[in-house]
């Protein structure tokens, strides 16, 4: 086991890591102009959802992790075009600009998402006075920013006697990152289904919103986990990659990333008419609608149903 952590599978003397790889430039080529227009798209749709429902800590952090992710693919395929084989202070400047937008993407996503999970979780007080919030952003944003830290200090960049760049990152910070990264997503998901679980268990069970809710968030994460293992596991096979191929799997990454959020946050317009308002898996979810729905769940119950099934319908439209 430990002979797959610390050799490469594939060597130096490759001719993927020794000569200029024409399909490959290609490919990557055509990877970044499809992935930034829909980037785009899926940037635009959610602004105008911002500006329709107002601005929130959710609606930004969403923003910023498709504006960082399209920058990243954008400089990126910009660098590698111009050929970083030709300049080694240019193959470093890529794994530099690399690291560094691909940690604040991902540092965005995971921002997006212990903000959801506050909203959900039926706050009653100040995100700094909630524990959880607290706790999941220090437990999330620190360790992370010193794993990336180690990352960008332990970087590799240098030329082959082909003089093809190849980049990557020493092995035990690129063990140490995807383990940060992986605990992340995992914590994340339990912190998010805890609510849903609670109210399933209490004896109500889950309104279909909520159902929905939850099969996105499994597989949305499940897929964002997957593709960050692949690229890390391709990483560990290469030992550094060229910069064509390693800039290749994380813009592919990137897109994935940037689906998986908007997949996660799409309105769920069968059920709009459901209570009136819009049961949306979006990214309008401010203070003003957590306020109107909060006397439902606990003000007088004139229609009958249970407060547990009132909760369970106004955390449904707080979320939304």
């Amino acid at each position: 086991m430990m002979v797959v952590f610390t050799r490469a599978v594939v060597s130096d003397s490759n001719a993927v890591k020794q000569k200029f790889q024409l399909p490959g430039e290609i490919s990557s080529l055509v990877v970044a102009l499809l992935s930034l227009p829909i980037i785009a798209v899926f940037f635009f749709d959610r602004l105008r959802s911002a500006r329709q429902r107002g601005t929130t800590i959710a609606s930004v952090t969403l923003l910023l992790t498709y504006l960082t992710s399209f920058m990243f693919i954008f400089i990126l395929t910009v660098i590698i075009h111009i050929r970083a084989d030709h300049s080694l202070g240019l193959c470093d400047a890529t794994i530099i600009t690399c690291l560094t937008l691909y940690i604040l993407c991902k540092s965005a996503g995971f921002l997006f998402l212990i903000e959801r999970a506050y909203i959900i979780s039926w706050p009653t007080r100040p995100r700094y006075k909630t524990p959880e919030y607290v706790l999941s952003s220090i437990c999330i944003v620190i360790p992370y920013a010193v794993v990336a830290g180690i990352a960008m200090k332990n970087r590799v960049a240098y030329r082959t006697e082909g003089q093809v760049c190849i980049i990557g990152l020493k092995m035990f910070a690129l063990l140490a990152l995807t383990l940060v990264e992986v605990l992340a997503y995992l914590y994340l998901t339990l912190r998010f289904l805890a609510p849903l679980l609670m109210v399933h268990f209490g004896g109500q069970g889950l309104l279909l919103p909520l159902k929905r809710l939850v099969v996105r968030t499994c597989i949305g994460t499940a897929i964002a986990m997957l593709s960050v293992l692949t690229v890390k596991v391709s990483l560990t096979m290469f030992d550094g990659e060229p910069a064509w191929l390693c800039c290749l799997t994380c813009k592919v990454d990137a897109l994935i990333g940037c689906s998986v959020l908007h997949w996660i946050t799409k309105p769920d317009h069968a059920d709009e008419g459901e209570h009136g308002t819009p049961q949306a898996l979006d990214i309008g979810f401010g203070d003003e609608s957590a306020t109107t729905a909060r006397p439902q769940a606990y003000g007088s119950n004139s229609t009958g149903s249970s407060p547990l099934e009132l909760k369970s319908s106004c955390t449904t439209d707080i979320i939304a």
